[in-house]
């Protein structure tokens, strides 16, 4: 199976990000859209896992929550990784001292349990769509797209599973672990 370990967003943010990755499909020739349902922040890409490496998994993402607080991040922009002609589209979060403790922690615990640190540095973002064609620039996307400030509550980690049923992706969530309560 297919894993990573991310951030779970609750409906209405899903619901303002829906409604600014509808602004861009009307900007974009095509593009491959990200479900609703699959919103959510990666904090870690585990890509193949063997069953038996779950629970080493979830040990991690235990030992992760157990020493964060919940707290909150902000919407703030519109942003791209291009790829020649076609692009990832992504809204991004605010810098967050808790989030990057929360990233770190992360790495230490899946390190201590044998997996491999991420490789990149954490770009909190969320993905709008893939392979995306705009009609003009994604820079003029960019500049004519203002991201709503929403505020994301972030009170768990969560395994997630990829799952392709026919030609749709899933992201099942496996194992989700809450936060201490009291907000940092």
């Amino acid at each position: 199976m297919r894993t990573f370990i991310g951030i779970a967003l609750k409906e209405e943010v899903k619901q303002t990000v829906f409604e600014i990755q509808q602004q861009c499909r009307q900007m974009c020739k095509k593009g491959n859209f990200t479900e609703k349902d699959n919103f959510h922040m990666t904090l870690h890409f585990v890509g193949e896992t063997r069953a038996e490496e779950i629970e080493d998994l979830k040990q991690a993402i235990y030992e992760t929550a157990i020493r964060n607080k919940t707290f909150t991040l902000i919407l703030k922009q519109l942003g791209v990784f291009e790829r020649g002609q076609t692009g990832v589209l992504w809204v991004g979060v605010e810098k967050s001292i808790a989030l990057e403790h929360l990233f770190e922690g992360l790495q230490r615990s899946l390190s201590k349990q044998g997996f491999a640190r991420e490789k990149k540095k954490l770009s909190p973002h969320i993905t709008l769509a893939r392979q995306a064609v705009p009609y003009h620039s994604f820079a003029q996307m960019q500049k004519s797209l203002l991201v709503e400030q929403k505020e994301i509550l972030v009170d768990s980690i969560t395994l997630f599973e990829s799952v392709r049923i026919g030609t749709k992706l899933i992201y099942r969530p496996l194992f989700t672990e809450e936060f201490q309560k009291k907000k940092i």
